[in-house]
C-alpha cells in the first residue's frame, strides 16, 4: 500500500532537503523547496516518476503498459525526457540535461505537494499541456506547479504524453501496427490511473482530482469526456471529477477514413525520405520527425486534415461520439465543468503569418467559404467589421483585427459555449482579457493566461511575455485561488455564479474587452456542432 516514509535522519542535509514516499511500483526520494519570500510556500517535489513501461521498442505504436516495480530508492529530483519532438519557435523543448527531446521513452509525471497541508486529504489538479498534439512538455517553466502547490491548498501533477506520430497516428488500418491514433490519450488515461492510485500517499485524494488544460490539452479532456474504458464505463466521474478547460475546442477529432488517410499521407512521405522502406521496417525515431515536419510544412495538409493533423479519433472504441454529443446525452453529469477562453487567441497565429496583415474582405469570405455555410458569412463579416472599429489603440489593421476576432470565437470562445451548453452538470464560464504588455501585437492572445493560472508570470525565462504588466501578482492571484476553490469544491467562488444563470467571470483589463456570450450564440447560432472544428 502507498505511504510516506521518513528518510534517516543521520544525514542531516538529506533530512532536510529530502523525502521519501513509497508507491505501488516502488520508493521515490523527491526533495523540499523551501519556502520563498513572497513567493510559494515551501513544497515537496518530485520528478520524472514513470507510469507506464517506456514505449519503445516493441511496445512502440502499442497502448501504454503497465509499470514493472524497481528496487531500491528510485531518484525523483529531475525532469525525465519530454516526448519527441522537433524543435518549434513558440518555446525550447529539452531534456533535464539539456538534451533534444528525441527519446521515445517519455511517459513520466512530475508532482508538487504542500509541504505542509491545509487540512487533511487536498484535491489533485492534473495537468495535461497543450502544444498542437505534436510540441509540449509537462516540465515546462510555464507549467511550475509549486505555486499553486505552495498555498496548501492542492496537490499539483504534470505528465508527458506521446506527441505526433508517436501519439495520433492511425496506422492499424494500413498495417500490422496496431496504432489506433489515441495512444496518446490512452497514455493520460494511464497517468490518471497511476494518479488514482498513488496520489494518497502523497497527501492527495484520489476521489477530487480535477484535470485542467489547456488547447491541445483541454482538446483532451474534452475527448476524455466521451471517453469509456472497456467496460464501457465513462472516464468521467470515475478517474475525475471536475475538469476546466482552458481555449479548447471540443469539435477537434478526426473520423477514422479521414485519421487513416493521414496516416498514409504521412507512410508516403516516410517511405520516401527512406528509399522506398515501408514503415513495417521500423523507423528510428529522427526518421519519424523528419517525416512529420515534412508533412506539418505541407500546404496540403492544412486543406486535407487542418492546422492539427495530429488528433484524437472517434475510433469506436475508446472515444465512441463527439464530447459534445456525449455531454449532451448525459455523460459526466457530477463533474463540475468550468470553460473559458482568451479575447484575443488568434493574434497568436496570425503573428506568425506575415499575410494576415494585408487581408480584405474578401480574402476573409475566400477563407471562410469552404467551412461556413454561405449565408453565415456576410452577416459574421458586417458584425466583426463593427467589433473591429470599437476597438480602440490596436496595432492591427482593421481588417486584420477583425479576421483574429472572428477567428477567436469560431475557433475557441463559440465552441467552448456549446460544451457548456452541452453539459447537464454544474458550469462556469470565464474570459481573459490582460493584454501582453511586451508584445502588443499578440494583446490577450492563445495561452496569455498561463503565466497567471500557474503564477509563473514573474520567471525570468518568460519575461519577454510578461515583463509589461503592472502589478501582475493581484491578477495571478485572483486566478489561482479561483482554480483552487474550483478543484476544492467544483465551485470557483461564491460570487460566481452558474453558467446557467448567463454569467461569464472576466479577468484582466475589461476597458474594451467585455464579451456577451449571449449575443455570440445568437451570431453563430445557425453553425452546426460538426463544424466548430473550423480550420483545426
Amino acid at each position: 500500500m502507498p505511504h510516506s516514509r521518513k528518510i534517516n535522519p543521520s544525514d542531516d542535509k538529506l533530512h532536510q532537503n529530502a523525502v521519501l514516499i513509497e508507491t505501488s511500483h516502488g520508493i521515490l526520494q523527491g526533495r523540499v523547496i523551501p519556502e520563498c519570500p513572497d513567493g510559494p510556500g515551501a513544497v515537496r517535489q518530485f520528478l520524472g516518476i514513470p507510469y507506464a513501461e517506456p514505449p519503445v521498442g516493441p511496445l512502440r505504436w502499442h497502448p501504454p503498459q503497465p509499470l514493472s516495480p524497481w528496487t531500491g530508492v528510485r531518484n525523483a529530483s529531475s525532469f525525465a525526457m519530454p516526448a519527441p519532438q522537433n524543435p518549434n519557435h513558440l518555446f525550447d523543448i529539452r531534456g533535464p540535461e539539456g538534451q533534444e527531446p528525441k527519446n521515445e521513452d517519455c511517459l513520466y509525471l512530475n508532482i508538487h505537494a504542500p509541504l505542509y497541508p491545509a487540512h487533511g486529504k487536498l484535491p489533485v489538479m492534473v495537468w495535461i499541456h497543450g502544444g498542437s498534439f505534436y510540441l509540449g512538455s509537462g516540465c515546462q517553466a510555464l507549467y511550475d506547479g509549486q505555486y499553486l502547490a505552495g498555498s496548501g491548498r492542492a496537490i499539483v501533477v504534470t505528465l508527458n504524453y506521446r506527441l505526433g506520430a508517436l501519439g495520433f497516428l492511425r496506422l492499424k488500418q494500413l498495417s500490422d501496427i496496431p496504432a489506433t491514433g489515441n495512444e496518446g490519450i490512452l497514455d493520460q488515461i494511464a497517468a490518471l490511473r497511476w494518479v488514482q492510485n498513488n496520489i494518497s500517499a502523497f497527501g492527495g485524494d484520489p476521489n477530487n482530482i480535477t484535470l485542467f488544460g489547456e488547447s491541445a490539452g483541454a482538446m483532451s479532456i474534452a475527448s476524455l469526456f466521451a471517453a469509456q474504458d472497456a467496460n464501457h464505463i465513462p472516464l468521467g466521474g470515475t478517474l475525475f471529477h471536475k475538469a476546466i478547460v482552458q481555449s479548447g475546442n471540443p469539435a477537434v477529432y478526426s473520423q477514422p477514413e479521414k485519421a487513416t488517410a493521414m496516416a498514409e499521407k504521412f507512410c508516403e512521405i516516410l517511405s520516401a525520405l527512406r528509399g522506398g522502406r515501408p514503415i513495417r521496417f521500423p523507423p528510428t525515431t529522427e526518421e519519424l520527425l523528419k517525416a512529420q515536419e515534412l508533412l506539418l510544412n505541407n500546404p496540403e495538409t492544412d486543406r486535407h486534415w487542418g492546422h492539427l493533423p495530429f488528433k484524437p479519433v472517434l475510433d469506436g472504441e475508446l472515444i465512441t461520439c463527439p464530447p459534445i454529443d456525449a455531454l449532451r446525452g448525459g455523460a459526466s453529469t457530477g463533474v463540475a465543468l468550468l470553460v473559458g477562453s482568451n479575447s484575443d487567441e488568434w493574434n497568436l497565429f496570425s503573428a506568425a503569418r506575415p499575410e494576415t496583415l494585408t487581408l480584405n474582405d474578401q480574402d476573409i469570405r475566400d477563407h471562410l467559404l469552404p467551412l461556413l455555410p454561405d449565408e453565415l458569412i456576410q452577416p459574421l463579416l458586417e458584425h466583426y467589421r463593427q467589433r473591429a472599429e470599437c476597438l480602440g489603440d490596436n496595432p492591427w489593421p482593421l481588417w486584420s483585427r477583425a479576421w483574429n476576432m472572428l477567428l477567436t470565437d469560431m475557433t475557441f470562445t463559440v465552441p467552448g459555449l456549446r460544451l457548456l451548453q452541452a453539459h447537464q452538470g454544474k458550469c462556469f464560464h470565464y474570459h481573459f482579457a490582460q493584454p501582453l504588455r511586451a508584445q502588443p501585437m499578440l494583446g490577450a492572445c492563445h495561452a496569455s493566461e498561463l503565466g497567471y493560472v500557474f503564477g509563473t508570470h514573474g520567471a525570468p525565462e518568460l519575461q519577454h511575455l510578461y515583463g509589461g504588466e503592472q502589478e501582475p501578482h493581484i491578477l495571478s492571484e485572483s486566478m489561482r485561488n479561483a482554480w483552487l476553490s474550483f478543484a476544492e469544491s467544483g465551485d470557483p467562488g461564491d460570487d460566481w455564479p452558474d453558467f446557467a444563470l448567463g454569467y461569464s467571470r472576466c479577468f484582466g483589463q475589461t476597458d474594451d474587452r467585455q464579451t456577451d456570450t449571449r449575443i455570440l450564440q445568437q451570431v453563430w447560432q445557425i453553425l452546426d456542432d460538426s463544424k466548430l472544428g473550423g480550420f483545426l
